[in-house]
């Protein structure tokens, strides 16, 4: 651990921060170029509820629908993860990527890739799909290769919760291949179990688990929280990939009793994970601020995405309307994610472009004192983010489970807000910052 200078901003919090060497990490380019994506990611995601909101809202299953669905998990998910895994495995590892090209290459084949996928879905054409997804799967099993080399020899919490993540995010793309091919062949029929059971291991196996195993780093640097002994994150990092294998191998084989033991020990990780968010916060010699409101919500839809997937099993509906409350369990999963990786951006790029701005010899603000992290973004703008953040993905939730066109096409709207607002306020205070120069 290396102690490296703190921006004033931080050094004000009465204490000097302490962190890897930033020369660990790769080229600021490479993780801003999939946090960039992930925001058109997140802008195309929000366009694709407002024009298919109708078919959203009835069949959540349709084509277009799955389309959409793409653009939530691909283009705005997992992009976002990737360029957070790229700039803090090495830094959570105390290890370089295998290779900077490598992840440029990534990047590069990754972003057409999952453009193919949604394409082919929205035109059915079952050909750019399996291409696309083949391309996707490379893309990814590069990422896990690259990001081997900083994971091999580390240890923790997190070290271990991304270990994890990564190989059940190759996992998942290797399922999404089979799926791809499989629309053309049709030897393995897509019972609705199976596509829940792709769900929720790229949501909770592959993206939830890199956002706990990342937080237990994060939650406390931004906090400046020091707990006492061993937190409910290792236990958290340890049930949520058991309880998600568990209930992924029940949902494929169709066997109730291990779906329900799989989802009791992925909910009971869950909960070690809240605990251990709830323990920082007791233990904080910081204020809480904005990135904290995006977390805490983002809980708030955790909580909701467990109930409503307890009650698509056991509640005593319909098909249809069972159909939507799994839906909107989806829906709540990725809103506690997208959440987090919007609200994690404001301190992420900030800290990112920071670091690039002060390699460039860059070091003042434009009033002629020190260059700060609140100058590299508009707090004003970020409030207004995380309300259409907020209201974006709560309609949404309630537009699948009500089946309301007009609610999903309003979420479609604010996220789209979301979107583009989040993104001009990251990338142009950087520009200014270099331009006050």
């Amino acid at each position: 651990m290396t102690t490296v200078v703190a921006p004033p901003s931080v050094r004000a919090a009465g204490r000097p921060a302490t962190s890897p060497s930033p020369a660990l990490a790769p080229p600021a380019a490479i993780p801003l170029g999939f946090l960039a994506a992930s925001g058109a990611g997140l802008a195309a995601l929000g366009a694709g509820l407002v024009v298919a909101a109708r078919t959203v809202a009835a069949v959540p299953t349709a084509p277009h629908v799955v389309a959409v669905a793409h653009l939530c998990m691909l283009g705005f998910l997992v992009t976002g993860v990737l360029g957070a895994l790229h700039q803090f495995v090495p830094v959570v590892g105390g290890r370089r990527l295998r290779s900077n090209a490598l992840a440029a290459l990534t990047l590069a084949v990754w972003v057409p890739a999952v453009a193919g996928i949604v394409a082919g879905f929205a035109l059915d054409v079952p050909g750019l799909v399996a291409v696309s997804g083949a391309a996707a799967f490379a893309a990814l099993a590069a990422a896990g290769v690259n990001l081997s080399a900083p994971l091999a020899y580390g240890t923790g919490t997190p070290v271990t919760g991304l270990r994890w993540a990564v190989a059940l995010l190759v996992a998942t793309a290797g399922f999404g291949v089979v799926y791809a091919f499989d629309r053309q062949a049709g030897w393995f029929p897509l019972f609705p179990v199976r596509v829940l059971a792709h769900a929720h291991l790229g949501l909770l196996g592959a993206l939830g688990l890199a956002y706990v195993a990342v937080a237990e780093k994060l939650w406390p640097m931004f906090l400046l929280a020091h707990r006492p002994g061993r937190g409910p994150g290792a236990l958290a990092v340890r049930l949520l990939p058991a309880g998600v294998l568990v209930l992924v191998g029940g949902l494929l084989v169709r066997s109730t009793p291990a779906a329900i033991a799989g989802a009791t020990v992925a909910c009971a990780g869950l909960g070690a994970h809240l605990a251990s968010l709830a323990g920082f916060i007791r233990h904080r010699r910081r204020k809480l601020e904005l990135l904290h409101a995006f977390v805490l919500t983002g809980a708030v839809a955790l909580v909701s995405a467990v109930v409503l997937g307890a009650a698509s099993a056991f509640a005593p509906v319909g098909p249809l309307t069972r159909m939507h409350l799994a839906a909107a369990e989806i829906a709540g999963l990725a809103a506690w994610l997208g959440l987090a990786i919007v609200g994690h951006s404001h301190k992420i790029v900030p800290f990112i472009s920071y670091t690039a701005l002060r390699a460039r010899g860059v070091s003042r603000n434009g009033r002629g004192g020190p260059l700060l992290f609140a100058d590299l973004y508009d707090a004003r703008l970020a409030r207004v983010s995380y309300a259409a953040a907020t209201a974006g993905f709560a309609l949404l939730i309630a537009g699948l489970a009500t089946a309301g066109p007009v609610l999903v096409a309003a979420a479609g709207a604010l996220i789209v807000g979301c979107a583009v607002v989040t993104l001009l306020n990251l990338v142009t205070g950087p520009i200014r910052a270099g331009a006050w120069q």
